[in-house]
């Protein structure tokens, strides 16, 4: 049973503050933020803000909200999704 089988793995090539441009882009940033898990303790949201894991998502988040449109362009330019 000989299949062709692709796997898509979009975020891969993305860096933390470019996956919340991407959140923002398709309008879900506060969702995201809110409603995914990455804190290695198992706290939705920020997280326990003590991890490596929440480390990284913290940096990722503050690093995008400094600098949204330098973020957002790189993010587009990565995806290839049109300007909003």
């Amino acid at each position: 049973m000989a299949k062709d089988i692709r796997f898509e793995t979009p975020l891969m090539w993305l860096n933390k503050a470019e996956t919340w441009a991407l959140a923002d882009y398709w309008g879900q940033l506060d969702l995201v933020r809110r409603e995914t898990l990455t804190c290695y303790n198992g706290i939705k949201g920020d997280g326990c803000g003590q991890c490596a894991a929440c480390n990284l998502r913290a940096n990722g988040l503050n690093q995008y909200l400094a600098d949204k449109v330098g973020v957002i362009a790189v993010m587009q330019q990565k995806t290839g999704l049109a300007q909003a």
